[in-house]
């Protein structure tokens, strides 16, 4: 379509006598345009006067938009015309139109188009303000994809850069970050920035935040306070979020990394750089504007104690402690017990009230580490030295104990100390005689279960100590029983010799 530019230049050719081929030639258009735009007699571009069906539906329109709009305004095109539809449909009309079509007409009528604002520009005195954040990274290490945390800086008014990479960003690590960005930039200024994360926050958002009792703790030592910005506000922290633009695609491009202290050690290197970098918007580069802001930060302490972290762990069988998936060998004699470990920024430090037990480089999360070597080789387990020392008890006994108890080490094998404290057990509940006459009868018949030699003494003590006499044994009959024992008898034959049987026919009682 011909401009009014265009249209104009050609009515001016055509009233100056030109025809319409020198017209084409020399507007470099078409001679059927030329033709239509004399024809037309008009300058001004014509608008099509075709409207959309969409046109007598768009009250309907913009209240089904209205009820599926969020907070933020936007709602759910497919939906909005699925309900658009489904309106028209009970009272008996159609709508057929595409969803492309549909949305034109929605974006020309005002509706699922964000209001655009400018930017607005945050300018802040030197010295007045800081902010911080965080940023998730895939690195590759030593030829390994990894995930790492870059954690950064920036002085609100010399755009002053520090920043560090770690595997994990916590509160403690915060609090290592900020102790070592303070230190490089030599103070502080009255106020952080940060977002609304919980590495901070304790609860609530923007100026209703709340700090966690250990960040204030942070801020009174430094002099600082932490403001966290309104949620969606998005230029309230835009001067930390320009840096990662930067951080990606400039310092992770093209760059290798051996392990995380290669990394961080780039960083410190590449940062010092970023820093001597000219920024057109100032005209000067963020050292030249430090020079200025620094004499405004608020100084540090006399004395910055050494950021740490407290945990108790248990010191497992192999004389080891976890920490963050790691492993750090503590002395043999702690087996069992808790002990309290020190995490500080490079150091694993274990200690047992005041007595420090160990001290380790901090191993990094993730990285693959060589096994823990033990502080000291262990010594016999306490179980097993007091089960020889019963073995001796043992052996006092006699030669013949002595004798089995070789033969049971052969025959037990790992068992065998569970074995001589069984026996032991026998001693100390039976007379010292009876175990020995059960044992060398065990010897005797090759039995190594201890459990079956105490079966061995409450036999002979049942046939010693609680079977009692018959008392008819004899077969001579002179205890009064006579054969009758062997024939089975229970009681003596009745003595029936002095017994005068009744005559027949009866008599009195004066004959008797």
């Amino acid at each position: 379509m011909l401009n009014k530019e265009t249209r104009s230049a050609i009515m001016v050719l055509a009233d100056k006598g030109h025809n319409i081929s020198e017209i084409a030639r020399t507007l470099e258009v078409s001679r059927n345009s030329v033709k239509a735009v004399l024809k037309s007699g008009r300058t001004e571009v014509a608008v099509s006067g075709r409207g959309s069906i969409l046109e007598e539906h768009l009250e309907l329109i913009r209240a089904m938009y209205a009820k599926c709009a969020d907070n933020d305004g936007r709602a759910n095109m497919v939906r909005v015309k699925e309900l658009v539809e489904e309106t028209l449909l009970k009272s008996g009309r159609t709508l057929k139109v595409s969803y492309a079509a549909f949305t034109w007409f929605c974006r020309a009528s005002g509706l699922s188009v964000r209001e655009v604002r400018p930017a607005v520009k945050i300018v802040t005195g030197p010295g007045e303000e800081m902010q911080h954040d965080t940023s998730p990274y895939t690195i590759k290490l030593g030829g390994h994809a990894v995930k790492r945390q870059c954690a950064s800086l920036v002085l609100g008014y010399s755009r002053m850069l520090y920043m560090q990479i770690y595997p994990r960003f916590d509160r403690f690590q915060m609090k290592v970050f900020l102790t070592d960005a303070f230190g490089y930039f030599g103070g502080v200024c009255g106020r952080c920035v940060i977002d609304n994360t919980s590495v901070a926050l304790a609860c609530g958002s923007g100026s209703r935040a709340q700090m966690a009792p250990e960040v204030e703790s942070f801020e009174e030592r430094y002099g600082f306070r932490f403001m966290a910005h309104e949620v969606g506000d998005c230029d309230r922290k835009g001067k930390i979020e320009r840096p990662f633009h930067y951080i990606e695609r400039n310092f992770l491009v093209g760059r290798e990394f051996r392990d995380d202290a290669d990394l961080n050690r780039q960083a410190l290197e590449w940062v010092e750089a970023a820093n001597r970098r000219r920024l057109r918007e100032f005209k000067a580069s963020p050292v030249e504007l430090f020079a200025l802001e620094r004499t405004h930060l608020r100084g540090l302490p006399l004395h910055v104690p050494e950021v740490y972290r407290l945990c108790a762990r248990l010191v497992d069988a192999y004389g080891r402690v976890s920490l963050h998936g790691q492993k750090y060998p503590v002395l043999a004699g702690y087996i069992g017990h808790e002990v309290q470990l020190r995490e500080t920024k490079d150091s694993v430090i274990v200690v047992d009230g005041h007595k420090e037990l160990a001290r380790h480089p901090k191993k990094i999360e993730g990285s693959p580490q060589p096994p823990a070597e033990p502080l000291s080789a262990p010594g016999p387990r306490r179980q097993k030295t007091a089960k020889l020392e019963e073995e001796s008890k043992l052996r006092e006994l006699g030669a013949g104990i002595g004798e089995y108890l070789e033969l049971l080490k052969t025959a037990r094998g790992a068992r065998y100390f569970w074995s001589v404290r069984r026996l032991w057990q026998l001693v100390c509940r039976y007379k010292s005689e009876e175990f020995i006459a059960a044992v060398a009868r065990a010897r005797e018949h090759r039995l190594f279960d201890v459990n079956r030699i105490e079966t061995i003494l409450l036999q002979g003590i049942a046939r010693d100590e609680y079977q009692l006499p018959l008392g008819w044994d004899s077969p001579s009959g002179d205890n009064g029983i006579g054969d009758g024992c062997r024939d089975g008898a229970v009681t003596p034959k009745p003595d029936i010799s002095g017994y005068i049987p009744e005559p027949e026919g009866g008599g009195n009682n004066d004959a008797r």
